[in-house]
């Protein structure tokens, strides 16, 4: 067995080299040979959001704060603090992200 993957991929390069530029080469000819279709599609986004009682919440935000809980309970139980709360601050990104593009979205006007 190889010691890593890179000498593994210089001793097959004859096989990696051919694979790879087919992969550049078809993904290429399907760029410039496709059509844009000019179909207008709306989107109904009402699905991502649940009513309780009148407060409306994001389904994804909510599932994404349930895994991040979950992380963090999991962390600290297990005592790896730093870890947790470097996995932690780094797994907030997306979830700040999704709270921003949102207070975007509602002060933006579309023409």
């Amino acid at each position: 067995m190889e010691s890593n993957i890179v000498s593994y991929i210089l001793e097959n390069i004859f096989f990696f080299l051919p694979l790879g530029l087919a992969g550049i080469l078809v993904t290429l000819y399907l760029y410039f040979t496709s059509k844009k279709e000019k179909i207008e599609e709306y989107d109904d986004l009402d699905v991502d959001y649940m009513s309780i009682s009148k407060i409306k919440l994001n389904v994804y935000v909510l599932i994404y704060l349930f895994i991040f809980i979950m992380m963090l309970i999991t962390g600290l139980l297990s005592d790896f603090t730093i870890p947790t709360s470097v996995g932690g601050a780094i797994a907030t990104i997306p979830l700040i992200l999704m709270i921003f593009v949102r207070y975007i979205n509602k002060n933006s006007k579309v023409p």
